[in-house]
């Protein structure tokens, strides 16, 4: 199998060191070190994208808290954790996807991967299969974000904007009510 590399967040469970997915399959524990098939797990509110969904670089924005933290939602017990991988690169269906409806497919496809590049201008690789091969510890990923020359605070600032908006009209929400 021909291999490539990308990067993909998850929750970590921190009384055992397991992993789960953030959204799609989020109570399904995915293990390290084994090469693991995508699965079809039509979820309400997300995209029908069949694939895992794995980034160029280990950074996400837009999945940050009102901090600019990668903050969990399970609770005391899990944290949100980067992790490299590996993914199968035998074939490279972005030519076909290209000529999809939705730039995508939704449904299975085998032995290989695409670019995908979302309307908020993200590109994405979408796989097939996928290995984790490690969780990156927090220096690692800095470390790999300047070497990419990549200021995620920079890239945070729209979002962070888009919260103070979300909290203001709550806030105004609360005093009328």
């Amino acid at each position: 199998m021909n291999k490539s590399h990308g990067y993909k967040l998850f929750e970590m469970d921190l009384r055992d060191n397991k992993l789960y997915p953030l959204f799609i399959g989020k109570n399904e524990e995915t293990k390290q070190g084994e090469w693991l098939k995508a699965q079809y797990i039509p979820t309400k509110g997300f995209s029908a994208r069949f694939g895992w969904h794995l980034g160029l670089i280990p950074t996400a924005p837009w999945l940050m808290n009102f901090n600019g933290e990668y903050g969990s939602k399970r609770g005391k017990n899990f944290k949100r954790v980067w992790v490299e991988v590996e993914h199968n690169s035998n074939n490279d269906y972005t030519d076909v996807v290209a000529n999809l409806p939705k730039k995508c497919f939704t449904d299975f496809f085998e032995d290989g991967f695409y670019h995908f590049r979302e309307t908020n201008g993200h590109d994405w690789i979408i796989s097939s299969d996928i290995k984790i091969t490690r969780v990156l510890t927090e220096d690692e990923r800095q470390t790999i974000l300047k070497k990419m020359n990549v200021d995620e605070m920079e890239g945070f600032k729209p979002y962070y904007e888009i919260m103070k908006k979300r909290k203001k009209t709550l806030d105004k929400k609360k005093l009328i009510c």
